[in-house]
């Protein structure tokens, strides 16, 4: 049998039900407010001292100071000050032509650039990629088939001197070579922010090139082309050849301002299939070697042949 609960104890249990409530979110309203007021001192006396620098410059400064270069430049003093990755200012003008290079469009002549070239070796093929582009991939598909067309055993991809944040890109190209990813992180990679949680990932399907790789790199070859030679190493589709890669295993977003200018921030860590990262500490390749020596001619290039000859057996 139920109790019926008087009208006097139903209003106390409501007036602490809200006296619980206005309390909880009071604690986190002064959390919040007392981080803010924590950080007022730095950012007044970081606003402070602009202004002292402004101040002095218009009173005794010779020339003319120009606005637009004074907003550039403090806004490029800030991103230049972040230590985590890859961090860039453009303006407005900067941004238009970043834009356009990275759909594959030569600032030069407005002809269409790829950073892909490709050649036969013996019964291997050669695919060098001189940097990451939208048009990338595609060009690298293309290669690829070519060179199948061609009966290739194998393929090695020179990634040596490569710098790109052109993640997806890279992911394009890994995703036209293994299968489809089911183990590990379950993803080519995922990018993950400093709390943890998952803000980009990039995914493969089941179609794969059933031929031997080997991807040469060296000291210099930073971001996309480490990412490259990371994956297809993890899923068991090619050994890495050269010296350990430069350790750029960080993702970047692109945010357009207001006026038309730019930001490139880090974000988050890139993790790759294998689920270990090697943002700072790089990818070390399966055969090393203190051969550096790059050239046009393949057969008098040492690491070619070292990675040749891993592909060849």
């Amino acid at each position: 049998m139920h109790k019926k609960i008087s009208i006097g104890l139903m209003i106390a249990i409501v007036i602490l039900t809200l006296i619980a409530t206005a309390l909880v979110t009071t604690a986190v309203t002064m959390t919040a407010y007392s981080d803010l007021i924590a950080d007022l001192p730095q950012r007044e006396a970081m606003y402070d001292s602009l202004s002292e620098i402004d101040s002095l410059v218009r009173s005794e400064y010779l020339g003319n100071p120009e606005e637009e270069s004074i907003d550039s430049g403090i806004a490029q003093g800030y991103i230049d000050s972040l230590t985590v990755g890859i961090n860039e200012y453009m303006t407005a003008e900067e941004y238009a032509d970043y834009k356009t290079l990275q759909s594959g469009i030569s600032l030069e002549d407005g002809s269409e650039i790829t950073g892909v070239t490709y050649s036969k070796f013996g019964s291997a093929g050669y695919i060098k990629i001189t940097d990451f582009y939208d048009t990338t991939a595609a060009a690298f598909s293309s290669a690829c088939t070519a060179l199948i067309d061609n009966s290739v055993t194998g393929i090695v991809i020179d990634v040596r001197d490569t710098d790109s944040i052109n993640i997806q890109s890279a992911a394009d190209i890994i995703d036209l070579i293994v299968p489809l990813a089911s183990d590990n992180t379950e993803a080519i990679a995922t990018a993950v922010d400093k709390d943890g949680n998952n803000i980009e990932i990039f995914s493969a399907d089941s179609a794969s090139i059933d031929l031997s790789f080997a991807v040469i790199v060296n000291e210099n070859t930073r971001g996309a082309g480490e990412l490259i030679a990371a994956d297809l190493r993890d899923f068991s589709k090619g050994s890495v050849v050269g010296k350990t890669t430069a350790g750029l295993g960080t993702y970047q977003k692109i945010y357009e301002m207001s006026d038309g200018s730019a930001v490139i921030l880090t974000v988050g860590e890139l993790i790759p299939y294998s689920g270990e990262s090697y943002n700072e500490t790089g990818v070390t390749p399966d055969y090393t070697s203190e051969l550096t020596q790059q050239t046009d001619d393949l057969s008098s290039d040492s690491l070619f042949l070292q990675a040749y000859a891993v592909v060849s057996q």
